[in-house]
């Protein structure tokens, strides 16, 4: 985008410092991607020299800039070439120089707009890049809202390349129990070598047998070759599980790999934060009462599919009577609202529990400049605090679910409520340099609909 902007300046020089110039007149302000590109239109049709100008790759990037910031004699830009990737630049109006910004200078700019700005010694700057660092995430904006098809390839191909990664797939098995009771795996298996050569065992054996054959019929022979409760319930359900497993253990393939994870019983209590849902009307509890139900449907099918005799347990709950209700600790949470999130957030911390996000309407991407003039907001909607919740639960959740891809990123043109807090500031609060990350693998969409079993409204 630098590029652009220095051979604009170096063919269009008369004619930037004419745009420029209208840009800057009348003070400080924001300028959107349509004021600009308006602007510069209206230049062309008073002035034909600005034609080039107005049908050249500048044109384009004025449409992918997302807000100009006004300071006489300067125009800070913030551009957008692609979803989820931003770009920061000075423009001095009169000198035509142009300097590329880092996030905290672009936003000590926007600062200025609200009472001449805010004494940086004294300004908190929020960066939540160091949270997750060192875990992998897509470059592409194709791939956002894709997370587990995204970590599946990358495992599977860490798997493939690098044997020694299985290791922990090994120790997993063995370790995995519910309520003390043994799963998957028992102490006859010790090392991978061993474990395939019993898969082969048991899926010989089991392929003699009839496909609706019980679990209860072989399970002692299970059991005898290091094999316990979480295959399936019946013959043909743990011979494919087995085939799964082999096939990962001889050539790992991230369908293969997913299809393997999604059959093993993980999740039996699940905690549903969702405080803010009650002062709804009837209609909506109605309707949130029909998806956790719905949920637990699922959640018993799979278990009885797994071989399990077990009840799941689903909690709508926001008490410190969690624990005692379930008789231990729940395996998932699941926030919803930003206040039900921020609860969600704290009690996955202090539990050691997976935390899930379900999408809902951020309140930044509803008021225009609601950052930087936040205390127009704040005595009816207390915007700081909410933004402060979505940020830390945001980071703070293991996985987040979407509808749709614009829910996260937006579209080619306008930025999406996830991505809007990617950078901002409140002037007097703090600068977040580094919000959400929407390239995060946390991010995964899940379109409602699909199976009418499982979405589903009751009339009335």
């Amino acid at each position: 985008m630098r590029d652009v902007i220095q051979e604009t300046l170096s063919a269009y020089c008369n004619e930037l410092v004419s745009l420029f110039s209208r840009y800057v007149s009348g003070g400080k302000k924001i300028l959107l991607s349509h004021h600009l590109t308006d602007e510069l239109i209206e230049s062309a049709k008073e002035d034909e020299t600005m034609h080039k100008l107005r049908d050249g790759p500048f044109f384009k990037f004025l449409q992918s800039t997302q807000e100009a910031i006004v300071l006489p004699a300067f125009v800070v830009i913030a551009v957008r070439p692609r979803p989820g990737v931003w770009e920061y630049f000075r423009v001095n109006g009169y000198e035509l120089t142009v300097d590329h910004l880092s996030v905290s200078e672009y936003l000590r700019f926007k600062e200025e707009l609200v009472d001449g700005g805010c004494i940086d010694s004294y300004m908190l700057a929020l960066d939540f890049e160091p949270v997750n660092a060192t875990f992998p995430r897509p470059t592409c904006s194709s791939s956002i809202g894709n997370g587990v098809m995204f970590l599946n390839r990358h495992l599977s191909s860490n798997m493939f390349h690098k044997k020694e990664i299985l290791e922990p797939l090994l120790d997993f098995l063995r370790a995995h129990k519910h309520d003390g009771l043994v799963m998957m795996l028992n102490d006859r298996i010790q090392n991978i070598s061993k474990l395939q050569s019993a898969l082969s065992r048991a899926y010989e054996y089991l392929s003699k047998l009839p496909l609706e054959t019980p679990y209860s019929e072989f399970e002692f022979y299970l059991r005898g070759v290091g094999f316990e409760k979480g295959w399936g319930d019946t013959a043909q359900r743990v011979s494919e599980m087995m085939r799964l497993l082999l096939d990962i253990l001889h050539a790992p393939d991230p369908s293969t790999l997913a299809t393997f994870l999604g059959r093993i019983p993980m999740v039996f209590n699940v905690v549903i934060m969702s405080p803010h849902g009650y002062s709804w009307s009837s209609k909506c509890l109605r309707f949130a009462r029909h998806w956790w139900t719905a949920l637990e449907k699922e959640m018993l099918i799979r278990k009885q599919e797994q071989g399990l005799d077990v009840i799941p347990k689903i909690l709508v709950d926001a008490s410190n009577e969690i624990a005692a209700e379930l008789l231990g600790v729940p395996d998932l949470i699941i926030g919803n609202y930003n206040d039900g999130n921020l609860v969600a957030s704290l009690l996955s911390y202090k539990l050691g529990i997976t935390q899930c996000n379900i999408a809902h309407a951020f309140e930044k991407t509803k008021y225009p400049d609601s950052d930087i003039y936040w205390r127009k907001y704040e005595d009816k909607h207390h915007l700081a605090c909410q933004f402060t919740a979505d940020l830390i639960s945001t980071n703070n959740a293991d996985f987040i679910i979407t509808s749709i891809y614009q829910e996260i990123t937006g579209s080619k043109n306008n930025v999406g409520q996830y991505e809007s807090h990617t950078a901002f500031t409140l002037p007097g609060q703090y600068r977040v340099v580094h919000g959400i990350d929407v390239f995060d693998p946390k991010f995964n969409i899940v379109s409602p609909g699909a199976d009418m079993s499982i979405y589903f409204f009751e009339a009335g």
